[in-house]
């Protein structure tokens, strides 16, 4: 029980130690270009999402044409 306590205590203390080193570092920095950098890739991802829903809607009515020519 004391074991647990003390670890609890230690990961509080070492989050509190790691949290003033990135700010002090400048984490504020980091997080604006990581952030810039997510917004740039999301831009990227939603293009490639449209292209390949286009692509995907073709497919099928070309499918779709494909089906009513074999049905009767």
């Amino acid at each position: 029980m004391i074991k647990k306590i003390f670890q609890v205590f230690l990961g509080i203390l070492i989050g509190i130690i790691f949290l003033y080193l990135f700010i002090y570092f400048g984490g504020a920095g980091y997080l604006q270009a990581f952030g810039k950098k997510t917004e740039e890739a999301g831009k990227g991802l939603k293009q490639y999402e449209k292209n390949v829903q286009d692509t995907t809607d073709k497919v099928l009515e070309k499918a779709k044409d494909k089906v009513k020519e074999k049905m009767p």
